[in-house]
């Protein structure tokens, strides 16, 4: 069958797939993509109906495409998915109680593609415990708790692993029991125009995770997710003797929300660089943008950070901007040249920008920024992971800047509105080097404990005007 641009079309029903929901139709999907594949590429197109199915391997030169009312739902039987060794690149990680299984895998593959109106379902109720009513809520700015874990779950549900030319158009990804789109190790990937959505309560649950890939485009999407929505990863590991930088990514004109983090850039030991994000709005979210070197202390020296630039960004989050090598973050670690500009963000908790003593985060710039902070939210999971003063006051202070060789500020303008008594000073700088500050208005909380409008402690290289 030919569709009307001539392309070669493989109708899943002709090889035995039947959309009711209860037939496992794995095996008919597969063929339907293996034809396709050896055939030398086209389009396997999926009608309306749902579809059980267990894993299918995307294959080169082959467009996976949804109709409008077309659902891809997995399967609850670990039996229906791939082996936990199913290639090298293979990531498991027990410790977040997760297989090595997929819904879809795409392995060493070039010009793969899935789109259309319809929907990939991954089943998430089949692995998790329900939660009591008072535990659930649709709100994403926080979570009582995730919901419990049966014994078994599929790990990330789309995965594209060392593949060039990837596309993943208008589809909507819902419900996945673990990340919902992953690519390691890929070069030249498109993601457009997609809604992704887990309940708040989901463990582990992701959105778009972009690992170790470089030329990457992230636009229009609509997120809504159980954890990080978005994350530029540097985690070489997984790659072995194919390790390359996470660079060269544009994100645009995309809505997240998480009661975790929207934005996290960070994570491994290899490199983050060259990376856009603008038009971004965050309307609920526990964390909106986080830096992190060194997420744990497995990391051997955690991931160099540079050339990353927000701007346009309206937020509401419980935190708003956290930025921090980590604790265990050594040389060749680093976070360097990075910017936020033309921010308008609304908080309950301050923002931190720091490097750790002898290692400073540098060229770290702040432009056309608006924070306007309210209650007297200190949340001690939070909290106690930062430096001191944070660690024993939770976050007093409007901007606490520390350990930073090159903080340029300029048009900031805080503003508190109904703060309770926690809070300490507007901007405080400690240990840094080669400050610029212009036109900031910044004044001290309007509580009586308050400090100052602008603490410095052990800066060097001052220069503050109007």
């Amino acid at each position: 069958m030919q569709s009307t641009d001539g392309a070669c079309l493989y109708d899943v029903r002709r090889f035995g797939a039947v959309g009711d929901g209860e037939t496992l139709a794995t095996c008919a999907l597969q063929q339907a993509v293996d034809a396709c594949h050896a055939a030398g590429g086209g389009t396997v197109l999926v009608p309306p109906g749902t579809y059980l199915t267990g894993t299918l391997f995307l294959k080169s030169f082959v467009t996976l495409h949804l109709s409008p009312g077309a659902t891809l739902l997995g399967s609850s039987r670990p039996e229906d998915y791939n082996a936990d060794d199913v290639f090298p690149e293979n990531p498991v990680f027990s410790r977040e109680s997760v297989s090595g299984a997929h819904l879809i895998i795409a392995h060493e593959a070039e010009r793969v593609a899935i789109t259309g109106r319809g929907t990939i379902d991954g089943n998430g109720p089949a692995f998790f415990e329900p939660l009591p009513p008072e535990q659930l809520s649709l709100d994403y700015r926080g979570k009582a708790r995730n919901f419990p874990i049966r014994d078994w779950r599929p790990g990330q549900m789309v995965f594209f692993c060392r593949c060039r030319d990837v596309a993943v158009q208008d589809v909507a990804l819902l419900n996945s029991p673990y990340w919902t789109l992953f690519s390691l190790g890929c070069e030249r990937v498109q993601y457009r125009g997609l809604r992704i959505e887990n309940p708040p309560q989901t463990a582990n649950g992701d959105g778009i995770d972009i690992d170790c890939c470089r030329y990457v485009t992230v636009s229009d999407c609509l997120i809504r997710t159980g954890d990080d929505c978005l994350t530029l990863r540097g985690n070489s590991r997984l790659l072995g003797e194919h390790a390359m930088p996470c660079e060269h990514v544009a994100v645009s004109n995309c809505v997240l929300s998480s009661p975790c983090t929207a934005v996290r850039v960070g994570v491994g030991d290899g490199i983050v660089r060259d990376c856009s994000l603008t038009n971004l709005v965050i309307p609920e979210c526990r964390t909106g943008i986080n830096f992190i070197s060194a997420y744990s202390e497995r990391a051997a020296h955690g991931t160099t950070i540079e050339n990353v630039h927000f701007s346009n960004v309206t937020m509401d989050a419980a935190v708003p901007l956290n930025l921090l090598l980590g604790r265990t973050a050594t040389r060749p670690a680093d976070i360097r040249h990075v910017s936020f500009s033309n921010m308008r963000m609304r908080g309950r908790q301050g923002c931190y920008i720091g490097g750790n003593e002898g290692l400073s985060v540098g060229d770290i710039r702040l432009h056309n920024v608006q924070l306007r902070l309210s209650g007297d939210e200190v949340d001690p999971d939070f909290s106690h992971k930062m430096p001191l003063p944070y660690g024993n006051n939770g976050v007093p202070d409007a901007l606490f800047c520390r350990h930073v060789d090159g903080l340029r500020i300029s048009n900031l303008e805080v503003v508190w509105e109904d703060v309770g008594e926690s809070w300490r000073n507007g901007v405080a700088l400690s240990g840094c080097d080669d400050v610029s500050l212009t036109d900031v208005t910044a004044p001290a909380p309007p509580v009586p404990t308050a400090g100052e409008a602008l603490r410095c402690e052990n800066v060097t290289g001052l220069a503050a005007r109007g």
